[in-house]
């Protein structure tokens, strides 16, 4: 996806705003505070109807304000499109090409989006949850039915959870099977998914990080030397005790190491957004490959704790990947080694104004 303009009111800190950003990288500047981030929350609010910043949407709405909305007029492939999201109390409505979205899933398939900000670091850090859904999300764009199975396996996870929290293992065990069934395509997806990341990603690791043997493994959830089926009811009684299932997709994780050794014990947080990075970019090209549209890629801060020296390896990465960029800084200075031209906007106390 290409967005061609950009459009709202109402939103966060900006006044009524408007953008053209080009198809490369864009980058927007200005002071803390200013509303830099708040660009980029209105791209991702337009492309998956929520916020990355908070988890309730009624956050995006201004102060004072009524509502909020957010327009884009963009291209995937060669047919233009135009999108709203709509966001008020209670209620968020979102449209495509003046007719209204009833799904979710299907408005996220249009937008392939990404974020690299000062959460990155969560990726290493904060454990398994954080990389399920980075991996959820790549297979989700390029394995057409996975959004089927993840919604089967979680339908039948929370009907069997219910079961064994009320004590009852015969109805626990009419849901294992449905549990199993779906565990095991979503974990088909994961695994070919990963390997093809940790193809796409070897070169990044080897050209910023030579000195760390970094390296990605993919871990399903439950032993493979057994079915999953059998698992449940071998466990079956401890579930009941714990009050949900012990293993299965809900558990797997995608671990990012150093030497063999988890990455947050031997990298730096600088080398640490870099790894996240690497991983990003890999993704967006197995998103681009796979799908035939473009990702957009929104990196806040990005000369945060980064030197010259990899800042100009990391932004001729993000010209030479197939995304469309957003990029946010206080100084533009900072952003250097380009072998094209940005186009550049400027914000000051909310107002965003593009310059020349």
């Amino acid at each position: 996806m290409e967005l061609q303009e950009l459009r709202g009111e109402g939103f966060r800190n900006l006044s009524v705003f408007s953008l053209n950003p080009g198809s490369g990288i864009n980058v927007i500047y200005g002071d803390n505070g200013a509303g830099k981030t708040s660009v980029l929350e209105a791209v991702y609010f337009l492309a998956r109807a929520k916020s990355f910043r908070a988890p309730r949407s009624e956050k995006v709405i201004q102060r004072g304000a009524p509502r909020c909305w957010v327009f884009g007029r963009g291209e995937r492939g060669s047919v233009a499109h135009r999108f709203g999201v709509q966001r008020e109390p209670g209620r968020t409505r979102v449209r495509l090409n003046g007719e209204d979205v009833r799904s979710l899933s299907e408005w996220a398939a249009f937008w392939p989006v990404e974020v690299i900000n000062s959460e990155a670091q969560r990726f290493v850090v904060d454990g398994p949850a954080v990389r399920r859904s980075f991996l959820n999300w790549g297979v989700f764009h390029v394995e057409h039915q996975y959004g089927y199975h993840w919604q089967r396996f979680r339908r039948a996870l929370q009907q069997c959870n219910g079961a064994l929290r009320s004590g009852d293992p015969r109805l626990a065990a009419s849901w294992e099977g449905p549990v199993a069934d779906a565990a095991e395509a979503l974990d088909r997806g994961r695994e070919a998914f990963s390997a093809r990341l940790e193809q796409a990603v070897v070169g990044y690791f080897a050209r910023w990080l030579p000195e760390h043997d970094v390296s990605i493994r993919y871990r399903r959830g439950w032993r493979r030397d057994g079915s999953l089926l059998e698992l449940f009811r071998q466990s079956r009684d401890q579930a009941i005790r714990m009050g949900h299932l012990l293993q299965g997709p809900q558990r797997a994780d995608l671990q990012l190491l150093s030497g063999g050794e988890e990455a947050q014990h031997r990298l730096s947080r600088g080398q640490q957004k870099v790894a996240v990075m690497a991983l990003t970019l890999a993704k967006a090209q197995l998103i681009a490959e796979a799908s035939g549209t473009e990702p957009i890629l929104l990196v806040d801060d990005l000369p945060a704790e980064l030197d010259e020296v990899r800042r100009k390896d990391v932004l001729g990465a993000l010209e030479q990947v197939d995304a469309q960029v957003f990029v946010t800084c206080i100084e533009p200075q900072t952003i250097v080694g380009l072998d094209g031209t940005p186009t550049w906007f400027h914000v000051e106390h909310g107002r965003l104004a593009t310059m020349v």
